[in-house]
């Protein structure tokens, strides 16, 4: 228990290597986004930065582009959103469309009763474990998501690969941890 009397969840790094997070402004306060540098932790990508602002650079360009991703936790996969296309590059246009339009324009469609978070999360997994909490993974490389609904996974199954896809300014993977789904 924390101080403030809240459960502590400690899951293991479901990434292979050494990865930095950002915690953009507006995030799920347990949510987090890892990237991958290179071996002077400079850079994101081979491509200089530059060319964001000016041009445009490939998502295959960047480090962590279709690296695997592992589950950190045992348990049932409640949800895999796939089959939405990866941004194939980045911009700075591009980034600030994608921005306003997920923080102003987005209004899930509902597909079979549920709501399609796709546009946001991309291609995605959810896994709930016997201790009732969920972790998400978003943004996975469009195609790469090897589980579905319904089936159980161990703490280090491969699940997918970091992508570029839903509301992602450049490939990276987004981890959240939910403790119910009324209102993740």
């Amino acid at each position: 228990m924390s101080e403030n009397g809240a459960q502590t969840i400690s899951i293991p790094f479901p990434l292979q290597g050494e990865w930095q997070f950002l915690r953009p402004p507006g995030h799920h306060p347990f949510a987090f986004d890892f990237v991958q540098m290179d071996r002077q932790q400079e850079r994101y990508c081979s491509k200089n930065s530059l060319l964001k602002l000016i041009g445009s650079i490939p998502a295959n360009a960047y480090f962590c582009w279709d690296k695997p991703v592992y589950t950190p936790v045992s348990g049932r996969v409640i949800r895999a959103g796939i089959g939405w296309p990866d941004h194939q590059n980045t911009n700075l246009l591009k980034t600030i469309i994608l921005w306003y339009n997920a923080t102003y324009r987005f209004r899930p469609e509902e597909i079979n009763g549920r709501l399609d978070i796709r546009p946001n999360a991309g291609n995605h997994v959810m896994i709930e474990t016997q201790d009732g909490y969920i972790v998400f993974l978003a943004h996975l490389r469009d195609g790469s998501v090897l589980v579905s609904e319904g089936d159980e996974v161990r703490s280090g199954d491969l699940v997918g690969h970091v992508g570029n896809s839903g509301n992602s300014t450049a490939p990276h993977l987004h981890i959240n941890l939910f403790d119910q789904m009324d209102d993740p």
